[in-house]
């Protein structure tokens, strides 16, 4: 992309998009203005400190193997962790693990004996998945 002195960049948020296009710019002296409404940059992804808990907000996945995320950061110094598909739901004070049994088979006696929604419901799921192949998604709406 060729610029002159008179060209204006303007990026529209400070999320992760905008500030990786930022960081690009900035690698090749074009100089740009970003504008965000929030009070403070990073997007859906935040953390906010309420009274000495560190809330976390957002996109918190990371897809490892994605082109652009594997150039512009260093996952060593990120010192990512990986984590267990699935969800902890609580519901009137108690956990509850559930998760894709074919995924994380040890989670098959608890995913079945979650209270949300019914045996019927869960095995209505696995069946869509299997013919799909899309993954499992249990929503809980009282959650």
């Amino acid at each position: 992309m060729k610029t002159s002195a008179d060209d204006n960049v303007i990026i529209v948020g400070a999320g992760l998009a905008g500030l990786s296009c930022a960081r690009r710019l900035m690698q090749d002296n074009i100089p740009f203005q970003i504008l965000e409404a929030n009070h403070q940059i990073g997007g859906r992804v935040k953390t906010e400190n309420v009274d000495g808990f560190l809330l976390n907000y957002g996109f918190q996945v990371l897809q490892t193997a994605d082109t652009e995320a594997r150039r512009v950061l260093d996952y060593n110094r990120l010192e990512l962790k990986p984590f267990a598909p699935g969800a902890m739901i609580r519901i009137e004070g108690r956990f509850f693990r559930v998760a894709d049994p074919r995924r994380r088979p040890r989670d098959l006696l608890s995913t079945l004996k979650a209270p949300i929604g019914s045996l019927e419901d869960r095995l209505r799921i696995l069946q869509s998945k299997s013919r799909s192949g899309s993954s499992l998604t249990i929503t809980c709406p009282a959650c």
